[in-house]
């Protein structure tokens, strides 16, 4: 895996998380036990922290990014699906960030929020507990229903399995 200290701070991995060999992890990146951080993903902290919880997923091509004197929090049991981009902002946990979204500077998503696929979330935005948001820029959509949070249980739990699965099994081949 590619990891580099910056200024004197290196990313902190625990032993039961997962990073490809294909991911960039700079600076003052610290993440919790069973994350999954998938090939291509670039979390850059070298402005600032970027703290990702327990269980969380950050997947193929994320973006993750802080500004000078600010910071990226990420919580327990989140996806960050393949392609998104964070910059600058707090992500509670049971969070579902949907494949391309954009999620700008300040913005606060409550716990069991979903940031629809695509979705460009603007600066500053706060969406409230249990809200789905959608479009360009981001509107509340709907509240989250039992089935959606049943689904958003199923994905974590795939992605702790494939944590486990990886750091057991996966090789290099040469």
């Amino acid at each position: 895996m590619a990891l580099y200290e910056f200024d004197g701070k290196r990313p902190q991995v625990p032993a039961d998380s997962f990073v490809h060999p294909a991911a960039t992890l700079i600076g003052d990146v610290r993440l919790g036990h069973e994350c999954l951080i998938a090939p291509g993903v670039s979390i850059r902290a070298d402005f600032g922290p970027v703290i990702i919880g327990d269980r969380s997923s950050v997947q193929d091509n994320a973006v993750i990014h802080v500004y000078p004197g600010s910071e990226t929090v990420i919580g327990d049991d989140v996806t960050v699906a393949h392609g998104v981009i964070l910059h600058d902002v707090h992500i509670h946990s049971r969070c579902m960030i949907g494949i391309g979204a954009i999620v700008l500077f300040n913005v606060v998503c409550e716990e069991d929020v979903f940031v629809s696929v695509g979705s460009l979330v603007p600066r500053g935005m706060h969406i409230p507990a249990g809200k789905i948001v959608a479009g360009n820029p981001a509107k509340i959509t709907r509240d989250l229903t039992d089935k959606d949070k049943a689904a958003a249980r199923d994905g974590i739990e795939a992605y702790r399995y494939l944590c486990r699965t990886y750091l057991a099994t996966m090789k290099t081949i040469a």
